[in-house]
């Protein structure tokens, strides 16, 4: 898809670019190249102090708003013998990642860090974990890629969701001519029926970005095991409750379990 008026505009209704300094203590900076640009991608370790010393890699892909930086343990601080090195990567117009923030981008940035991880990781497996524009992301690396574990929150199905929220007011002609603009790559809909790693999702009933019946579309899609938790209360960025969050653990040593069984089965041949 072309670099035009309509899809800066996208852009600019959609993503949150910042570039201002975030502290990074703990972790480390590597960069990739994207064509003429450079992705800035931080990793830190969790129980382990060398990379021969990890059981599991995980790939958090930010959402519109989101910074690298700022990743933390979850979900590896579920899993207290798990060793881990996490990954996450600024998209370009966001840290210190050169060129423009574009959606367009968004598919080949995913799998440039993936690709990179992946040689990294030499065999060991990789969980992919993204929120919002993120979880659109992990979804299309889902289909597109070999992953072992998927876990995502609040999925928006872009288009649905730009239709659906602001076509009301006007026919839906403005809202499809920016709905179009998103690459058909992040369909979250079509990425879900062509995925099967095991998955978990989180939906957050009363989010007010993503409304709950356009992330069903997407769950309701999901070729792979998957487990669902609802949030009854929750909006897009509401942290769980205590009785939530041991929801959640137990769906996360489900898949830790199944993903896990999936390697020793790989590994005995």
């Amino acid at each position: 898809m072309k670099d035009t008026f309509l899809s800066r505009l996208a852009d600019r209704l959609i993503l949150c670019p910042t570039t201002h300094r975030i502290p990074a203590d703990g972790k480390s900076r590597r960069t990739i190249a994207l064509g003429d640009e450079q992705i800035e991608i931080w990793t830190h370790r969790v129980r382990a102090d060398h990379t021969d010393d990890v059981d599991l890699f995980v790939l958090k892909l930010i959402g519109a708003g989101g910074r690298a930086e700022r990743a933390t343990d979850q979900p590896v601080n579920f899993w207290p013998d798990v060793r881990a090195e996490i990954w996450a990567a600024n998209p370009p117009g966001y840290g210190g990642s050169g060129g423009r923030a574009s959606l367009q981008k968004t598919p080949a940035v995913a799998t440039a860090v993936f690709d990179e991880l992946e040689k990294h990781a030499a065999g060991r497996p990789i969980l992919v974990l993204g929120s919002s524009l993120g979880g659109a992301s992990a979804m299309y690396l889902a289909a597109h890629r070999r992953i072992d574990g998927l876990i995502v929150r609040n999925a928006p199905p872009l288009r649905q969701v730009i239709l659906g929220r602001f076509g009301w007011w006007n026919l839906n002609i403005g809202a499809r001519l920016i709905a179009w603009q998103v690459p058909k790559e992040l369909c979250c809909i079509r990425n879900a029926q062509r995925a099967f790693a095991p998955a978990v999702f989180i939906m957050s009933e009363k989010d007010r970005i993503v409304p709950s019946q356009f992330q069903r579309l997407a769950i309701e899609a999901y070729a792979g095991q998957k487990k669902l938790l609802v949030l009854p209360n929750a909006d897009h960025v509401t942290p769980m409750t205590e009785d939530e969050a041991g929801q959640y653990k137990s769906l996360l040593d489900w898949l830790w379990t199944t993903v896990m069984a999936a390697q020793t089965r790989c590994e005995s041949g």
